[in-house]
Order: structure tokens, then C-alpha cells, then sequence
């Protein structure tokens, strides 16, 4: 376990930083995000990113410093158009090439050799809709480091069309405390017993929840749904059409270090991505993913917009429940002195994850 003071110490969250984030894959964003000519501004580590698509479509990740006299090009977030300094206006093709210079003649090594001023780039590779970045060079593949969770993510993909749902917003806690907060259900009942213990439709029985701890880093559970519920689809499927990739559980799968997926039988994707951004702060950024819907009635269609809608009021909820409850186990750690205590069965995904710190962070 854990000692408490590598949740609240700075000289540890930036170890965590200049190591385990940089000798990790980290999910940055999804690929649809990328339509276009647009990029996005991201933070992996202590490295300022930006992320856009070559002329074949592959996405690759820059360092979101200009070449010229080190200005930061881009924001955070997706932006339209190309990647342009805002300092003195140098803009950069889809290689991190830089092709438009103000008064170009004052730069004659620049023109000669533009691709010796390239913007500095790092690994970054997709599943599916998702993509990945890993600073440090190196190590393994993509697709090696994700284990079974690659195919998990290229599956979940399909069909994926766009936000239902956006919102990013801070936690006052340390990124484990949030991370291992959404890996056990054992606080429920006294955190959201007006939520999470009102909700209807996975099912009851004291042993449906399934653990998948096999990989050494990631970990999922699948927790069936309520007979009831799935024959309620069922009897709508003539109303709601088909969805890609359907299943009468809901699932969770943690990808470590910073990225949950969630769905409930796989009409949508609850995406989110877990940014360190202080000792005892982390920033979430949260994603309803819908998917495409084939023969769907005009009332099909209304059912699943008011399923939406009230997932959307209720996902809030319970961030908010879990935002109040992470702060207080924050303060908590401040005054701890022991190690914490965890229930056998109930909270191995926290000891998992523990474990695959412990051995990332060596």
C-alpha cells in the first residue's frame, strides 16, 4: 500500500511527472476530434503538446513551442485552421514543418533548411478513436502496452459520432485519489445513495460486478444488467434501431495511467481522461461518446434523446458527489500517519492499481 504522503508531497507528484507520465502511453484526445484542419492543445507530463493529423490522416503530436523564439503556439483545446505562432505569426504544415515566415529574406537558414526546424515530435499512436502519446522514447508499441484493452478500444470505436456531452472541470484531490475513487464501488451507498443506489438497470445480486486484473497495469469489471431492462431494449429495438457493438452488461475499464470508459450495454461511451495538474488538484475531462443508430424510428429516436438527456443530468450528479467526497480524503491524507486498509475482494482494482504505480514509478 501506498504511504499517504505520496499523495500529498510535491517532490514525489513531480517525480510522477518527469517519470511515470513520460515513460507511460497517455491518452490525449479522440481521432474525430482531428476532422479537418484543426489540432488540439494537450498537457502530457511537463511537456506542453499539440496534436493534429498528417496529409494521410495519422495523427502526430509536436511540441507546442515555435521554433522561432520559443512562444507557446496553441491553447489548450481544439482549434480550427493551422498551427500559427500568435507571437510573430510563423505557421507550421501538418509535418511540424515550418512554411510561412513573416519577412522570410531575415531567415535565410530557415528557408534553405526548413525541416531542421521542425517542431520537436513524439510517439503518438491511435485504437480505434483513441489516441495515445508517450514522451520518452522507445519501449513498447502501442498495441503491446495496451494488452487486451487495444482491441477493447478499436471495438468500442465503432460507429463512435460525436459528443453527446462535454465538460472539464477540477477536483480538489490528487490524481491516485480521483483514479482509485472511480475503481471501487464500495463508497456508494453512503456517497450516492440519491444517485448511484436510485439507478435502475444493472443488476442486484451481490456478485455481478466482475473483476479483470490479469494485465499487470490495466484493469476492467463488467456488472450484468437487470433482466428487466434488457428485455425493455429489446421490446424498443424495433423503435431504436441497431447499434454497433451491443451487450447487456455495463462495463468499466481503467487504462493506465489516466483514462476510464464506461458503458452501460454500448449505446454510448462515458469517455474520461485524468490530468495531474497539481499535487492536489486534477483536472477531468469528461465525454459522452454517442454511436450510430441503424433504422431508427423519428420516435426511436426520442426515446434515446431522452435516455441521453437524463444520463447527462445524472453523470453530473455523481461527479459532484465524487469532487466533494476526493477533497475530503485529500484533506485526510494531510493528517494521515498509516497506510490505508482495503476490503478484500471489494477494493482490489485499487490494490491493482497500487501495484502497477508502485512498479511504474520505481
Amino acid at each position: 500500500m501506498l504511504n499517504p504522503k505520496c499523495y500529498t508531497s510535491e517532490k514525489v507528484w513531480h517525480h510522477e511527472l518527469e517519470n511515470l507520465f513520460q515513460q507511460s502511453w497517455v491518452f490525449v484526445g479522440l481521432l474525430f476530434e482531428l476532422e479537418g484542419l484543426s489540432h488540439n492543445g494537450v498537457r502530457v507530463a511537463n511537456k506542453s503538446i499539440v496534436i493534429q493529423c498528417d496529409p494521410q490522416g495519422k495523427p502526430r503530436a509536436f511540441l507546442n513551442v515555435c521554433s522561432h523564439r520559443h512562444a507557446e503556439i496553441c491553447e489548450a483545446g481544439v482549434h480550427q485552421g493551422a498551427l500559427r505562432c500568435p507571437y510573430h505569426g510563423w505557421s507550421y504544415d501538418r509535418r511540424g514543418v515550418p512554411v510561412g515566415i513573416p519577412q522570410r529574406e531575415a531567415f535565410p537558414l530557415v528557408i534553405a533548411a526548413p525541416e531542421q526546424f521542425r517542431l520537436k515530435e513524439f510517439q503518438c499512436e491511435c485504437a480505434g478513436q483513441f489516441i495515445f502519446v508517450r514522451i520518452a522514447d522507445g519501449g513498447r508499441n502501442l498495441r503491446e502496452y495496451l494488452g487486451d484493452q487495444y482491441e477493447f478500444l478499436v471495438r468500442a470505436s465503432q460507429g463512435m459520432s460525436g459528443y453527446l456531452d462535454e465538460f472539464r472541470e477540477d477536483v480538489h484531490a490528487n490524481w491516485k485519489v480521483v483514479i482509485e475513487n472511480s475503481l471501487e464501488g464500495y463508497h456508494v451507498p453512503a456517497v450516492h445513495s440519491a444517485t448511484l443506489m436510485q439507478a435502475s438497470g444493472m443488476a442486484k445480486e451481490e456478485n455481478s460486478p466482475e473483476f479483470f486484473l490479469g494485465d499487470r497495469l490495466h484493469t476492467h469489471l463488467e456488472h450484468a444488467a437487470e433482466t428487466e431492462w434488457v428485455s425493455r431494449f429489446q421490446r424498443l429495438r424495433s423503435k431504436i434501431g441497431e447499434w454497433p457493438w451491443h451487450f447487456e452488461h455495463y462495463t468499466h475499464h481503467f487504462i493506465f495511467p489516466n483514462l476510464t470508459v464506461t458503458s452501460f450495454m454500448g449505446y454510448s461511451f462515458h469517455i474520461q481522461k485524468f490530468d495531474p495538474t497539481g499535487v492536489d488538484r486534477t483536472t477531468v475531462h469528461s465525454r459522452t461518446v454517442g454511436v450510430e443508430f441503424k433504422n431508427a424510428t423519428p420516435a426511436g429516436k426520442k426515446i434515446m434523446e431522452l435516455i441521453y438527456s437524463d444520463g447527462h443530468d445524472f453523470t453530473r450528479k455523481v461527479f459532484a458527489e465524487d469532487g466533494l467526497i476526493c477533497k475530503k480524503v485529500q484533506n485526510g491524507l494531510q493528517s494521515a500517519e498509516k497506510v490505508a486498509t482495503l476490503a478484500a475482494g471489494l477494493e482490489d482494482r485499487v490494490l491493482h492499481f497500487q501495484r502497477a504505480y508502485s512498479t511504474a514509478t520505481k
